[in-house]
């Protein structure tokens, strides 16, 4: 079997990391980029991405990448705040005859907590192009669902199960996200998206479902918290300047209800400056806490040799999506979510040297 042919689609920080890791490994071969910056169409890939040159220029025409001969698209847009255009683009590469891997979307993760009608779209699509859909990340798609899966396998029963993300968002630059989207810097009661309580915490329901529907439990319903802690004093962060008596830390949670009980929650707990909310847990990773028998806790520390944990966590995300490449490829047409697939390993990982 020959190298697979892979299309990167869109290169912000994920991106970069991937489309370096598909340049760099020996079973994969970049053929494709799309782009959206007008400024980035026409150039080598491998040039805007900070690594050498590639032979491959960006485009930003759906056609173009469309009508290349390529095994799956490594599809990481800025999906989050249009779903359903993601989902569109992503059906069109699968009915294409190109399997694809997504980062776009959290909730993609478990497509049938999008709806019946998602479900429907793709399953259609990877039917016309014998292809197949997996969706991944860090978290969601590593520390909720991968995690408390293998854990899982050491119980004779779980009382419930906490998944928690704890970061320092300090170095993450990018103020949409972080102010006008999460509400950092703003005032408690101002409106963004996340300020609701269960918007917040509606990405957590795809990985709930997932391990719910592995576990072979029903969920009876979600619940949903958001706090948020302010500041004393102004301070700079990457991304801008967050005010005196604004948002500099917050924690938001979706639980699922089973037989009555807590059995599974999901919760981020994220600061701009490791001082805020010194009364919430902290950390640099993930941790998962498994009540039940055996009891067990699990902690994944990233960045331990002192490097920007948010970089780290997208060098995470991206890799765990390229290590999928082979065997969505290989799996039979269809969603493949991590109940389908087989366990993803870094295949090479100890191969060369560290670029």
């Amino acid at each position: 079997m020959g190298r697979r042919r892979i299309i990167q689609w869109a290169t912000g920080t994920v991106g970069r990391h991937a489309l370096a890791a598909v340049s760099a490994h020996p079973d994969l071969e970049l053929v494709g980029a799309y782009a959206y910056s007008d400024s980035k169409v026409g150039r080598d890939i491998g040039g805007v991405c900070g690594i050498a040159d590639t032979g491959v220029l960006a485009t930003n025409s759906i056609d173009d990448i469309l009508a290349l001969d390529a095994d799956c698209v490594l599809y990481m847009a800025q999906g989050e705040m249009d779903p359903f255009g993601a989902v569109d683009n992503i059906c069109r590469l699968l009915a294409s005859g190109k399997n694809v891997v997504s980062t776009a979307v959290t909730a993609l993760i478990y497509p049938r907590s999008l709806g019946a009608h998602v479900v429907d779209r793709l399953e259609a699509a990877c039917a016309e192009g014998g292809t197949s859909f997996h969706a991944t990340g860090i978290e969601p798609g590593w520390a909720s669902e991968v995690v408390p899966l293998i854990m899982s396998g050491l119980c004779g029963h779980v009382e419930s199960i906490l998944v928690q993300e704890l970061l320092d968002y300090a170095a993450y630059d990018s103020p949409s996200m972080l102010f006008d989207i999460m509400g950092f810097a703003k005032r408690p009661e101002e409106q963004v998206p996340m300020s609701d309580p269960a918007v917040a915490g509606s990405s957590f329901r795809a990985p709930l479902m997932l391990l719910a529907d592995g576990f072979g439990a029903t969920i009876d319903e979600f619940t949903f918290d958001r706090r948020v802690a302010v500041t004393d004093e102004a301070f700079e962060v990457k991304a801008g300047s967050v005010a005196a008596r604004t948002v500099s830390a917050q924690r938001f949670s979706c639980t699922a209800v089973v037989d009555g009980r807590a059995a599974l929650t999901v919760e981020h707990i994220t600061r701009l400056r490791d001082d805020q909310a010194p009364d919430w847990p902290s950390g640099r990773g993930w941790k998962v806490t498994v009540a039940g028998t055996p009891s067990l806790v699990l902690e994944a520390q990233i960045a331990t040799g002192g490097e920007d944990e948010n970089d780290q966590a997208c060098l995470g995300t991206a890799m765990h999506a390229v290590h999928a490449i082979e065997p969505v490829c290989a799996a039979a047409p269809g969603i493949r979510t991590f109940l389908d697939l087989p366990m993803i390993i870094g295949k090479h990982v100890l191969s060369g040297s560290e670029k």
